[in-house]
């Protein structure tokens, strides 16, 4: 995957709609306000890449995908935020190793019946 380039003055600007905003801003506004081109979602990745980037310099943005990003200056509310997505990201990584070990069981089973149910064709070599 690309590494997007982030300038400072998009940075700069990002954080300014965010300061000034009465409402959570989604990322399509926020790419239309700092005139982004390419797709909808290389606009959402640039978006996610400067919002990222702005909490690595110590921005509090929020973010939720019913209501879009917003900056907070109240801590106990970003420390919430952030132990939320890692409880979150703790959830989908158990979901996936649970999903990843259940194909791979199917799969296998599905192996050791295939063997079995031979029907003697010239394809499998087995009469």
């Amino acid at each position: 995957m690309t590494k997007l380039n982030i300038t400072t003055l998009e940075a700069a600007k990002c954080l300014s709609f965010l300061e000034s905003a009465d409402e959570p801003l989604v990322a399509a506004e926020l790419a239309r306000k700092l005139r982004l081109s390419g797709s909808r979602e290389s606009q959402r990745r640039h978006v996610r890449a400067l919002v990222e980037h702005l909490r690595d310099n110590g921005s509090m943005i929020i973010a939720t995908l019913q209501n879009g990003y917003w900056l907070t200056e109240d801590s106990a509310l970003w420390r919430d935020y952030l132990e939320g997505r890692q409880i979150d990201a703790k959830r989908i990584l158990g979901e996936t190793h649970k999903r990843k070990r259940t194909l791979a069981d199917a799969q296998g089973q599905g192996l050791l019946f295939e063997q079995r149910l031979c029907c003697g064709c010239a394809t499998c070599g087995v009469t």
